[in-house]
């Protein structure tokens, strides 16, 4: 193998002397784009007829515009098509440079150190590369004191028209320009090496780990040789040492017979006719003797061999009875933490009384107060700016959801909004704990939509728009949990709980206080300036809202919540997983699709590790694929759990295709692509959501574990 071949790894080529080409990798980093310069200033004619223009001189006035519009955009097409022209060649340049950061290492034999090695040219590379980005930026930077980019190529005349900029002459000004122009495409065209390097630096350590597990593998193997053929070689000499003990023991055997037949003819001779009576007694003697003996022994043995087979038996049953009973209280415990995970993972914490605060099942999610109002002024607001229209399409925006960046495209959490009643019903009646015993509901002028991007208020209508019917239900308290809880029929069922610290010396009397709410990172709430906006019809949206009430005794005035998807487009409840979702964009129509008869192949294996691979690195995945190749292998018997991850996977591979999503590609639409895929492939399989059916505990830890490992 060549030094090249040791350096570059799987996958690369050598076109040519000292020209490389890098192994084929996905990225974006060599897609040429023109550059859009920035708006904000104008162009060189609007400033030159201004009253500040005017006082320009004329002659340099003329000067400028006569001669540099030409030029700069002259100088502007020339970085762009330099620009084009290095974006092209970076795949080899790279290369190149990475090699002969390589060289000056000391070769390695193992494949994974080949591979290391030239991850860490690819780091000294982009170190590298981090330096020159940070000088290039420097002096792009300097002649608007800013962005290049953000600027137009015009703003250029103006500063020199009016040397607001540098207050030098037009030419020193245009140098000026022109040095920051080159560095601003310099520090564009290292950064996109600096996104190249990224991607192959990941390729690298996907094929280190491979190579590490590879050679695993080979030692495993060779070990195993060397047992087998010692365990041969003590056999052979074990064998040898039988047959010659048998040999020695035949030799012995037959001297002794020998003697023993040359001294019994010499006796029998002698005594022949004195011994002959006592030799017929003794041997008949002898046999009766011998013949009780063996009687007795074989009863013996026979009595020892019913006992040894009964303790068998009985040992046998034991065992038996104990695998059924670990068996059974495992499965126990895995519905058990299924079961409280689903819960937690659909529980809602209540606000305490008068408050409004917008919450996960995870916790309270801050409201920021960067926009100057509050949420609480913006409800009211949106009721005041809809009392001043008729249509029924029309909502008012009053809180906008910013998401962290962290969530990434995995599951998003649903969102709880709660206010006081009365905040969006001041006029409601006196029997709602009546109305909420028969199941009823109660008319509201106003009523709070919430989706994916933000919250807004909408006036209802009596025909042609928001229906005014809201469902009131009763909180009761669960002296157990010491709270308030209302539980939904949803599938999975929603709860809403009210923890609550009773003070000491208290009674049914005293208004119970809220236990502290944990805070919920994830997501951010802004209250928004209040504007009429168009509003979907009626029929296309679902609402899941509700005035619940607390006990008569409780001392806790009614509050109204309301539920919202995550995902936007997400309207439509699963029938079987109890998931929002949008069948439009799930890749096809549900299927009657049966996941019992489902059995592992290594193509099968393949398609699972291609879908999840698009995804973020997954411990639970991992432990998961693992099982799986162990089930091929006939070392782990297949469980349900098995089935159901296998086939949801390559049925989710197959909806994301149909979509037209590329292998490997995960899109950058905040999770709405997986969700719909995820739930019509729960509804193809008629499962509910939890991940208790797709996931074993030891699985579920992990991605616990793993969670709280990146949240540090």
């Amino acid at each position: 193998m060549s030094d090249f071949d040791k350096y570059l790894g799987p996958g690369s080529v050598q076109t040519g002397p000292g020209s490389y080409e890098l192994p084929n990798i996905k990225v974006g980093a060599v897609n040429y784009e023109p550059q859009v310069f920035g708006g904000g200033g104008g162009d060189d004619s609007d400033f030159a007829h201004s009253r500040v223009g005017q006082l320009i001189n004329v002659a340099t006035r003329t000067y400028i515009l006569n001669t540099y519009p030409p030029v700069i955009a002259q100088n502007v097409r020339d970085q762009e098509a330099n620009f084009a022209k290095k974006l092209q060649s970076m795949p080899t340049s790279i290369t190149e440079s990475i090699y002969s950061i390589a060289q000056s290492e000391n070769s390695s034999e193992s494949v994974a150190a080949q591979i290391e090695k030239h991850n860490r040219s690819v780091d000294t590379l982009i170190a590298q590369k981090a330096q020159a980005y940070a000088a290039q930026k420097a002096i792009g930077d300097k002649y608007y004191y800013g962005d290049f980019f953000r600027f137009p190529t015009s703003r250029f005349i103006t500063n020199a028209i009016s040397m607001g900029r540098t207050n030098y002459p037009p030419d020193r000004n245009y140098k000026e320009w022109y040095a920051s122009l080159e560095a601003a495409y310099s520090a564009k065209y290292i950064g996109r090496e600096i996104e190249y390097l990224g991607a192959l630096k990941q390729k690298l350590q996907e094929q280190a780990t491979q190579a590490r597990a590879n050679a695993e593998v080979e030692a495993q193997r060779a070990a195993a040789e060397v047992e087998a053929k010692r365990i041969a070689n003590e056999a052979a000499a074990t064998e040898a040492a039988i047959v010659a003990a048998q040999v020695e023991a035949q030799r012995v055997a037959a001297e002794a017979a020998e003697q023993a037949r040359l001294a019994a003819e010499a006796e029998a001779e002698a005594k022949r006719v004195v011994d002959e009576a006592a030799r017929v007694a003794a041997e008949t003697a002898a046999a009766a003797a011998a013949e009780q003996a063996r009687l007795a022994a074989e009863a013996e043995a026979q009595r020892v061999a019913a006992e040894a087979a009964e303790q068998v038996r009985l040992a046998e049953e034991a065992e038996a009875k104990r695998i059924t009973n670990e068996a059974a209280a495992a499965e126990a415990a895995r519905v058990a933490v299924e079961a409280a995970a689903l819960k937690a993972a659909h529980t809602f914490r209540l606000p305490a009384a008068g408050a409004t605060q917008l919450s996960t099942a995870a916790g309270s999610i801050a409201i920021t107060t960067g926009s100057g109002i509050t949420l609480d002024a913006a409800i009211q607001a949106a009721k005041v700016a809809l009392g001043t229209v008729v249509s029924a399409a029309t909502a008012v925006g009053i809180g906008a959801l910013t998401y962290s960046e962290s969530l990434g495209n995995g599951e998003l959490p649903a969102t709880m909004l709660d206010l006081p009643a009365k905040d969006l019903a001041p006029n409601l009646p006196d029997n709602l704990h009546d109305i909420a015993a028969a199941g009823g509901t109660v008319d509201v002028p106003y009523r709070v939509y919430g989706d994916q991007s933000k919250y807004s208020v909408v006036a209802t209508q009596t025909t042609g728009g928001v229906t005014s019917s809201v469902p009131v239900r009763a909180l009761v308290l669960d002296p157990v949990a010491n709270a308030y809880t209302f539980t939904t029929n949803d599938t999975p069922p929603i709860t809403l709980t009210f923890p609550i610290a009773v003070p000491g010396e208290s009674s049914t009397a005293t208004p119970a206080k809220p236990l502290e709410t944990p805070v919920y990172t994830g997501i951010t709430l802004t209250p928004i300036e209040v504007k009429l906006e168009p509003f979907p019809i009626a029929s296309q949206l679902s609402i899941r809202d509700g005035i619940y009430v607390y006990p008569a005794d409780s001392g806790l005035p009614p509050i109204y919540a309301v539920f919202s998807s995550p995902y936007e487009g997400a309207t439509t409840k699963g029938e079987h997983s109890g998931r929002l979702y949008n069948p439009d964009k799930a890749g096809g129509p549900t299927q009657d699709l049966d996941w019992t008869t489902a059995s592992v192949t290594l193509e099968g294996i393949d398609l699972v590790k291609l879908h999840t691979g698009r995804f973020a690195p997954s411990d639970a995945n991992k432990i998961m694929i693992d099982r799986l190749e162990k089930i091929l292998s006939g070392h782990v018997p297949i469980a349900d759990v098995d089935k159901r991850f296998y086939t949801h996977e390559i049925r989710e591979l197959e909806r994301y295709r149909a979509l037209g999503v590329a292998d490997g590609i995960a899109p950058d639409d905040r999770g709405v692509t997986w969700n719909n895929a995820h739930a019509a492939t729960l509804e193809d399989y008629k499962l509910k959501d939890g991940e208790g059916l797709f996931y074993t505990p030891e699985a579920i830890e992990a991605d616990r574990v793993q969670s709280e490992r990146e949240a540090k």
